[in-house]
């Protein structure tokens, strides 16, 4: 990612203003609104002018949140394409690090728009940064729109999508977050869903977990 940090660093040394800096990145990445107002550009123009910054990664286990690997990601949509699925518009509800977005734009030449939520807002720098890194390796002439947002999943309003969009074919990739109950009890977490057992079992059958 330090590459993407350099063009960055470079390129919004003199911007003050994040509508110019949002015109210029969709300029040269097709990444729409990349900042939402000024003091965001500025915090992120101080987080790339440190020297050997790294992004430092939340352990996000106990959310069910464990990374597709890039490589693992293009193997999806090169088994999507092979199977001669070509999408225009492509969404990744759940986007993290953005490993199943930057794929779909190795895969897919047909795209118009890509989207991606994520509700840990790291994720969608990252996933961001991603993507640039992307387009200094490759020049594709058509670049997508590209919307990366920072959202709850199940609070997005996806039908505005499929409004607008109704006449393209549209792919939804991606890797849900999940995480089983054991898991959360190894890690000790706070994130475990209430339970009731509504069926009144007695013994083994409630502890095993059938009464829920």
């Amino acid at each position: 990612m330090k590459r993407s940090f350099d063009f960055v660093r470079e390129l919004l040394a003199e911007i003050e203003s994040h509508q110019i800096a949002n015109d210029l990145l969709y300029q040269y990445f097709g990444i729409r609104s990349f900042f939402l107002d000024d003091a965001e550009l500025n915090q992120i123009k101080i987080f790339i002018n440190k020297p050997d910054e790294s992004i430092e990664r939340t352990d996000r286990a106990e959310y069910g949140d464990f990374q597709t690997n890039a490589h693992l990601a293009l193997h999806v949509t090169n088994l999507i394409a092979e199977k001669g699925i070509s999408p225009n518009v492509v969404i990744e509800p759940t986007c993290g690090v953005g490993n199943f977005m930057v794929a779909s734009l190795a895969t897919f030449k047909g795209i118009k728009v890509l989207f991606g939520i994520d509700i840990y807002k790291p994720y969608t720098w990252e996933c961001k940064f991603n993507i640039i890194d992307y387009y200094l390796d490759n020049s594709p002439t058509d670049k997508p729109d590209i919307y990366i947002m920072h959202a709850n999943v199940f609070e997005y309003d996806f039908n505005s999508i499929r409004k607008k969009y109704h006449h393209d074919n549209i792919l939804i990739v991606g890797n849900p977050p999940w995480v089983t109950n054991s898991m959360l009890g190894s890690l000790n977490s706070s994130n475990i869903p209430r339970k009731s057992n509504f069926k009144n079992q007695n013994g083994i059958d409630a502890i095993t977990g059938k009464g829920n």
